[in-house]
């Protein structure tokens, strides 16, 4: 991927853009970071025409000509959940935190995650239509004040399947309706044993999410970021679609791709990576999706009788008894 900011007019920046199939793309970028036009010749210009890699093409234009105009720029052209400058402020604002100030903002986030636990009631109410293993993500906006500290943080929003199978969300309150949040948690059903490893996992699921920034606009991350798990929800889908062959499953913790790894473990160490991936590539994962995927660590069985991380959880907890005995 190439780009170069041909001109600035009075509502942002026209960028040239060379795919990775060498197409030349004309972008207009606003400040805000909204499209104001896009002109290539190497697609048909109807979406419905295009294959789902072509489509693919036209979108990481549109995301390098942003990424191309922050580097080059003061400005931050990028959508909340996308906003590459914002997630590594948020990473390290939530790095930072103590543990009281942690569980004061993320305490509800983190009940949200664990609710498939039978033991656990979600703070937001899962949709009647929403089976347990169900598709659904929870949104969590992150806003930062001008030292770089957590300011707010918006109620949990949803977004599910309805009953048509079509994405829906449900916005709940947030603490600045008409200001752009620094960062999107987009969370989902898992395992984590306590708020303090809840803590690890958001930095390591915003790492994630400044992985899919840079692969969804065509070019490989820095290495730091090169990680498995789930980030950018909206990437995640493209990961998981058949149809779009531009990408590999980096949303999922136990893929082979070399150069990536999983790099979170669930509290438990090398035993809690290890346990995620040899049960996952053991036959645990469902064709159905992410979700059921990270189902299996709940409950594999279905039979209500705890899910694997749990049960790794337990085994510790037991052989520390057996040792202080």
């Amino acid at each position: 991927m190439e780009a170069e900011i041909k001109k600035e007019t009075e509502d942002g920046y026209g960028v040239t853009v060379t795919d990775n199939r060498d197409i030349e793309h004309k972008v207009g970028i606003l400040y805000q970071g909204e499209i104001s036009g896009h002109l290539q010749d190497g697609y048909p210009d109807k979406a419905v025409n295009r294959t789902d890699d072509e489509s693919e093409m036209v979108a990481q234009a549109r995301r390098f000509a942003r990424l191309h105009v922050h580097r080059e720029t003061e400005y931050e052209p990028f959508p909340v959940k996308e906003n590459l400058p914002g997630i590594k402020r948020v990473r390290d604002a939530i790095e930072a935190l103590s543990p009281e100030d942690f569980e004061q903002y993320f305490a509800d986030a983190y009940d949200q995650v664990l609710s498939k636990h039978p033991d656990v009631s979600p703070p937001v109410p899962r949709p009647s239509s929403v089976g347990p293993n169900d598709y659904i993500v929870y949104f969590v906006d992150v806003y930062l004040d001008d030292d770089g500290d957590i300011e707010a943080v918006s109620d949990i929003h949803l977004q599910y399947l309805d009953d048509r199978g079509e994405k829906t969300q449900e916005w709940n309150d947030d603490p600045f309706p008409d200001r752009k949040a620094d960062a999107r948690l987009q969370l989902f059903g898992k395992y984590i044993p306590s708020m303090e490893v809840f803590q690890e996992f958001l930095v390591y699921h915003l790492r994630c999410q400044l992985r899919d920034v840079y692969i969804g606009a065509g070019i490989d991350p820095p290495e730091e970021y090169r990680v498995l798990g789930r980030g950018i929800e909206e990437l995640t889908g493209r990961y998981h679609n058949p149809n779009i062959t531009v990408y590999e499953d980096y949303h999922l913790e136990e893929a082979d791709i070399p150069g990536y790894e999983l790099d979170f473990d669930y509290g438990f160490g090398e035993l809690g990576k290890q346990s995620v991936i040899a049960a996952k590539r053991n036959g645990l994962e469902s064709a159905d999706g992410p979700n059921s995927e990270d189902s299996a660590l709940f409950d594999p069985s279905r039979d209500g009788d705890g899910g694997l991380l749990e049960k790794v959880s337990s085994a510790l907890r037991n052989d520390a008894d057996e040792s202080d005995r």
